[in-house]
């Protein structure tokens, strides 16, 4: 291995580098700065406590216990050759002299450097056991004794034995390690469940067995532990700094970092709670358990997702916490330093806010749960998980906390139409932070939901305009969604449409998120799906079944063993299996023949209960469900042709952008879609409705507009069938 440890204070490339402007290179300081090995530490009789504010442990086998085990073993091996062994340096700690009663054990506060005081302990628990076990000489066990165990006989504080005493999360399995091989078996893994502290230890030991089997050879246990001890005790330095009185701790553990694993800013938050709560003499312990603990359970550490970036997940709702309080944009660099601020300017005691924070937090967690509950509010939840729209988080925050599940269903049935409409109309979301913001502000001024479906109606510009029925017709019957969105985002339309379809005669099937999307005209269709002809409208053809491939109408949900088994195959087989294995409304009413104008007529019917499920209050005719339907006509009333629809996507939506918003004549509309059929022939609502003529473009008049002037016969020449479900109407003379 290369000589790299001449110079007392070199650092060692794979544990060290951890020396700061404020360690002992600094000129000036206003605090005591001393090199200690070891021995010199953990020598003395005295208590480095970990206070309990700061994070449990949580360094690691790769990042961390592995580098420095090779480094203490490199340095053996130079010691068992005979060569010269430099003190290795391992960087530096902060403590801060705590006060104690008079005859009472020293104590120091450990503000940075608890997860490797606490890792060196750990290794010297684990040698000393280890030595134990393999017969070395006594001597090397009580020698590791002496730096593990505080030896005073008049303490009553049966914790004071510990040199250093961690955070309360930790002091169970320190203790666990601390006295005795307990953590498992001599060499063996710890198990999953094992606190991070049992899994250093078991770690430890393990390498220090396996190091003394692969040198039994050279070696005696005796030599081997010899030169182990002496390196551990004398070659390993730590720079010490010793704050003074007149030193801020918080302010130097705010520029401190814990150089193993970085600090995050709900770290420094915690800490800045608890040090404040120090200086107010309020109970920290009783504060702690009672009240943060819940803050420090797994997976508020847990990392999650916002946009391409992943975050501990308190972090992430300090974030949330502090910009629904504040009413103002917290970026993240800026997170710590925007929460002191708001301690700062606090109007209530510490305790209160404290207790305030934890509350909001566990109202975080049940709404961005995984798991909701099936309500109108649940469904958004997940929509707003699968939409990743962690914007609109701190205006649910502040909702929640406000007013209840029935008071602001109205302003949370706006906000899903707002996000799901521009997201499936591919609208921008660069504006969400300063929209969300502003709708923010005025829901604290007003401190009314109504506010929500308000603000939103007055965006107006296509960075934040709420789309209407209009707009999603051109879109949801054109538009090759299954390209343009996620197959998550996808998935989650087809299945709200399919809640939006049911009946008080449907039963309710619960999704557990196993069904696949399938095309129902295939990708790969020319095998059994040839073109109807070939011609001098082939190219136009192709284009149409190109275009609406991947559109709404062509798409279902399957179970992921049907799919296959019906994918490519003609539409008869696959109809037929659909029909027989499929309990859901999305499928029950395929028609028997599939083609480009089937897929029209049920694209309208989708975007129609799309329409429904998500509404936009500037108005919508509602239908019936069985009226959004496409089942199979009576046996009494002849079977519907299908409406052709235009052939290219593109040249619908370039004449739906110059269709005047005026309303238009809905009785012409219907008028003008019989136009091309003989006297006799019936056609849906739905049909009608998908129609392009010179008032309406396909899809652009619901349904349920159609059925309320057929109903009440005044179009010439159009009569309705009795009885008919779905309603549909007949060319007369």
């Amino acid at each position: 291995m290369p000589d790299v440890f001449k110079d007392p204070h070199q650092r060692a490339p794979s544990w060290g580098n951890l020396l700061t402007d404020d360690g002992a290179e600094r000129k000036g300081a206003a605090v005591d700065t001393n090199a200690m090995t070891l021995r010199e530490l953990f020598g003395p009789d005295q208590r480095l406590v970990v206070p309990v504010f700061q994070r449990p442990y949580v360094w690691s086998e790769d990042r961390n216990w592995r580098p420095l085990w090779e480094d203490v073993t490199a340095l053996v091996q130079r010691r068992l050759a005979g060569q010269e062994v430099h003190p290795h340096f391992l960087g530096a700690v902060v403590l801060d002299q705590m006060p104690t009663a008079t005859g009472s054990m020293p104590a120091r506060q450990v503000i940075d450097g608890q997860q490797r005081l606490t890792t060196l302990q750990v290794l010297l628990a684990a040698v000393r056991d280890a030595a134990r076990r393999l017969d070395a000489h006594d001597k090397y066990v009580r020698a590791l004794a002496k730096l593990t165990v505080n030896d005073d006989d008049m303490s009553d504080d049966l914790d004071a034995a510990y040199k250093v005493w961690p955070t309360n999360l930790d002091r169970t399995a320190f203790r666990t390690v601390m006295n005795g091989p307990q953590a498992g078996a001599p060499g063996a893994a710890a198990s999953p469940g094992t606190s991070v502290i049992e899994q250093a230890y078991g770690f430890f030991t393990a390498r220090t067995g396996e190091w003394a089997q692969d040198l039994a050879d050279q070696h005696t246990p005796d030599e081997l532990f010899d030169a182990l001890v002496r390196v551990l005790r004398d070659k390993l330095e730590l720079v010490v700094i010793d704050l003074k009185p007149q030193d801020n701790a918080q302010v130097i553990f705010e520029a401190l970092n814990d150089r193993g694993t970085p600090l995050q800013a709900s770290d420094l938050v915690k800490n800045l709670v608890f040090q404040k709560a120090e200086e107010q003499s309020l109970p920290v312990e009783s504060l702690y358990e009672d009240v943060w603990q819940r803050l420090e359970t797994p997976d508020w550490r847990e990392e999650v997702r916002q946009g391409r970036l992943k975050r501990p997940r308190l972090d992430v709702f300090l974030t949330h916490y502090l910009t629904s309080e504040l009413g103002e944009e917290v970026l993240t660099p800026e997170l710590f330093l925007t929460f002191r601020r708001s301690v700062t300017n606090a109007r209530m005691p510490l305790t209160a806010l404290m207790q305030h924070l934890v509350g909001q937090a566990s109202v975080y967690r049940r709404l961005t749960d995984d798991q909701q509950p099936a309500t109108a509010e649940g469904r958004f939840l997940r929509t707003v998980n699968v939409l990743d729209a962690n914007t609109v988080v701190p205006v649910l925050l502040w909702l929640t906390t406000r007013f209840d599940e029935t008071d602001r269903a109205e302003a949370v049935a706006a906000l899903n139409s707002y996000l799901v409409r521009r997201t499936v109309g591919r609208l921008t979301t660069k504006n969400y932070n300063r929209l969300f913001l502003e709708l923010l502000k005025e829901l604290k001024a007003k401190d009314d939901p109504a506010v929500v479906s308000d603000f939103l109606l007055r965006q107006d510009a296509d960075s934040g305009r709420w789309p209407t029925d209009h707009d999603m017709y051109a879109v949801l019957c054109t538009q090759p969604l299954y390209r343009q969105l996620t197959r998550a985002r996808m998935r989650l339309i087809l299945t709200e449409l399919e809640d939006a379809l049911y009946t008080g005669k449907t039963e309710r099937l619960v999704h557990d998120g196993t069904l696949t999307i399938e095309h129902l005209l295939p990708q790969a269709w020319e095998s059994h799906w040839p073109l109807p002809a070939i011609g001098p409208d082939s190219a136009e053809a192709r284009e149409r079944r190109r275009t609406l491939l991947h559109s709404l109408g062509n798409l279902t949900l399957l179970t992921r063993s049907l799919n296959p088994a019906v994918s490519n195959g003609p539409w008869q087989h696959k109809r037929t299996d659909i029909l027989l294995h499929s309990a859901l409304s999305l499928n029950r009413s395929l028609p028997e023949q599939w083609n480009e104008d089937a897929i029209t007529a049920r694209a309208a019917h989708l975007a129609e209960a799309f329409c429904n499920r998500w509404k936009h209050p500037a108005g919508h005719t509602p239908v019936s469900a069985s009226a959004a339907l496409l089942p199979p006509a009576p046996a009494a009333v002849p079977a519907p042709v299908s409406v052709p629809a235009p052939a290219h996507a593109s040249s619908i939506r370039s004449v739906v952008a110059g269709i005047p918003s005026a309303r238009r004549d809905v009785a012409r509309h219907i008028h003008e879609a019989f136009a091309q059929y003989a006297d006799g022939r019936v056609l849906t609502v739905a049909q009608i409705a998908a129609a392009g003529t010179s008032q309406y473009q396909p899809g652009e008049i619901s349904p349920g507009a159609v059925a309320a002037r057929l109903r009440a016969n005044t179009v010439d020449g159009v009569e309705t069938v009795a009885d008919s479900s779905p309603l549909s109407a007949r060319r007369v003379k």
